[in-house]
């Protein structure tokens, strides 16, 4: 394999794994609700279209200014409005919470995984491709839709990678 290859292919694994991360840390903890929030048309399977329309409506709800971009300043304003909502907190309490300062890989480590054209930012078609990605790993059967169990799977491999475990919820 040549230089130029080899670089294509390694790129192409770390934005993957990068992907991976993104999706696994957002699913952790509550994924029969995001799993029900992805299949539209409760069907019970989510499909790459389903998926493709959740991962376009988190990539616009991290791209606070609206220029096709995201930053790790508007990542990181992301995650701190979610965790901050999932504890019952406001944004600020949630940025001086300890816990929220010690993530294993910061928002600008995760955008330059992604990041192919080295702007460090992350754009829209650099996320999506990245989710694509992560949804063709994820769907082992090879139909073109994710069960809820290939999903919980996938997120909690990711998960392991990452070196936490997860407790997916049990509701169908």
């Amino acid at each position: 394999m040549n230089d130029a290859k080899r670089s294509y292919v390694m790129g192409a694994g770390s934005a993957l794994l990068c992907a991976m991360a993104l999706g696994a840390a957002a699913w952790a903890g509550d994924s029969g609700s995001k799993f029900r929030m992805m299949d539209t048309n409760n069907d019970g399977m989510v499909s790459s279209a389903e998926h493709d329309a959740a991962i376009a409506k988190m990539f616009g709800e991290m791209d606070a200014n609206g220029d096709g971009n995201v930053t790790a300043a508007e990542m990181d304003a992301r995650h701190m409005k979610k965790e901050a909502a999932s504890k019952g907190m406001t944004s600020n309490d949630a940025a001086m919470d300890t816990g929220a300062m010690h993530r294993e890989m910061s928002s600008s480590e995760k955008i330059a995984k992604l990041d192919t054209n080295g702007d460090g930012m992350l754009s829209a078609s650099e996320h999506e491709a990245g989710a694509r990605s992560m949804f063709s790993e994820m769907d082992t059967d090879g139909n073109g839709s994710l069960s809820r169990q290939e999903m919980d799977a996938g997120h909690a491999g990711m998960m392991k990678e990452k070196g936490k475990t997860t407790s997916p919820d049990k509701s169908p």
